[in-house]
């Protein structure tokens, strides 16, 4: 489930094999359904930053913070912007003491690796995040764009 995001990515029938054979043998969907459960306060802290999302390029949602917010939640948070119909890629990005923390996913053409290695960061194709030191996030935001920007003209 984690994984695969609900068995939405990274998926092949070895994976609905592995599935069928653990509720063969009693895996219980209902208690895996409550070990994802997210508390209320994470969750209104989770839609409190898809809020600030705005759209770039009609399809990138860039969620800039200014305020802190924890890895998770913006990790979270930026999940669930591909949720949004429309949406392929995402960056959320908040403050966190003299660095700027960018969290990206992507189910697109958008590579978020390449995207956030000019700014220090890393990952894989879908998912990559980057900790961008001394620099606000308004600095931070402006070289993103410049980086998206060339990702695409490429």
């Amino acid at each position: 489930m984690l994984d695969t995001k609900n068995f939405g990515v990274r998926t092949s029938s070895r994976t609905f094999e592995a599935a069928a054979f653990l509720r063969r043998i009693g895996a219980d969907t209902v208690a895996v359904k409550k070990l994802f459960q997210n508390d209320l306060p994470s969750t209104v802290a989770r839609y409190k930053i898809i809020q600030n999302a705005r759209l770039y390029k009609q399809k990138i949602a860039i969620a800039a913070l200014d305020y802190t917010a924890t890895r998770t939640i913006a990790a979270q948070a930026a999940d669930e912007l591909l949720n949004i119909s429309g949406i392929e890629t995402s960056f959320v990005l908040y403050p966190q003491d003299t660095q700027t923390i960018i969290s990206a996913r992507s189910i697109g053409e958008a590579n978020v690796q390449v995207i956030l290695e000019p700014l220090g960061g890393g990952g894989n194709a879908a998912t990559a995040g980057a900790q961008v030191k001394n620099k606000n996030v308004a600095a931070t935001l402006d070289e993103l764009i410049k980086s998206i920007d060339r990702f695409f003209e490429q």
